[in-house]
């Protein structure tokens, strides 16, 4: 049961990318045909394991965001006092779109490029169905949300900019893809280009745990996994891989459950990951999960 050294490197190998690229360039194709999205301000990019580069040979699908730039959703919520009077006398633009019709526009454009057939309505995406040499895509319409850091007078108030979805079934829920993307890509040059080969060998390593029945399949999503590795001391990514790989899993496994609450924050930086994460995680499922890790290695 235990892990070879060349396993243990081997798992730093990404998954492959083309059939990812291109069932990305055919859902943009898709959109861009569209009269009625063509006369909006809109954005599509990738999000989750492709976009970060994290993705393992198995991950099956393609995250492609549709963001809606036309209308915003402001969050004022962390401006000072003095801006938070600016930002609620603010001028308040109207509009006919809503998050709704939005995501009828995208399902209407799928649709009539793919056929409906290969559309289905997910709760929080559109899932476009596979086919020879591409991968299942979730289309995940969404309206830009911008997290003001201040509100001046004069100029334009700076942003972190965030999406906003509008799920069938709950509430709106908060994410800062791009920024995401944009801490993970620091953090690995920070690590000597070593962060997102980790994250594969330790989503790799859960996915052995699961395969032996060590952990249960849905517990620590790769989103999940990716935080957790993204919170361990920079100090800990040398360049040897199966060196690597039990530094990180030590440093994760010696903290209870309420210790990583209070130590983890999400890779955009803005969330807490076992607090105000969407993902709604639970720190003693993952204490389990990671102690299984480190026996397993």
């Amino acid at each position: 049961m235990a892990i070879s050294e060349s396993e243990r490197r081997s798992w730093t190998t990404p998954g492959a990318q083309d059939a990812a690229q291109r069932t990305y360039a055919s859902v943009k194709a898709a959109l861009d045909r569209s009269p009625s999205l063509s006369v909006l301000d809109w954005e599509v990019f990738l999000q989750g394991s492709y976009a970060n580069a994290t993705n393992t040979r198995g991950d099956s699908d393609v995250d492609i965001v549709v963001m809606l730039k036309s209308i915003y959703i402001p969050d004022g919520t962390q401006l000072p006092p003095s801006d938070k009077i600016r930002f609620e006398n603010r001028r308040r633009g109207t509009t006919t779109m809503t998050a709704a019709t939005f995501r009828s526009l995208v399902q209407q454009a799928l649709s009539d490029y793919y056929g409906s057939e290969r559309v289905h309505p997910r709760n929080k995406c559109l899932r476009v169905d596979k086919r020879d040499g591409y991968v299942d895509a979730d289309v995940v319409p969404a309206l830009q949300h911008r997290r003001f850091l201040s509100y001046p007078a004069y100029g334009d108030p700076p942003f972190i900019e965030g999406i906003a979805i509008n799920p069938l079934q709950g509430g709106r829920i908060i994410n800062y893809p791009k920024r995401h993307r944009d801490n993970g890509q620091a953090k690995n040059t920070r690590c000597g280009d070593k962060y997102k080969p980790t994250v594969r060998q330790v989503k790799r390593l859960r996915r052995r745990a699961v395969d032996l029945g060590m952990v249960d399949k849905r517990a620590a999503p790769g989103y999940l996994l990716e935080c957790l590795v993204y919170n361990v001391p920079n100090h800990l990514f040398v360049a040897d891989d199966s060196v690597r790989l039990s530094n990180v899993m030590m440093w994760l496994a010696q903290y209870s459950g309420a210790e990583l609450a209070a130590l983890c924050v999400s890779c955009d930086e803005v969330h807490r990951l076992f607090i105000n994460d969407p993902g709604q995680h639970n720190q003693h499922t993952t204490e389990r999960v990671l102690k299984a890790l480190w026996r397993l290695l």
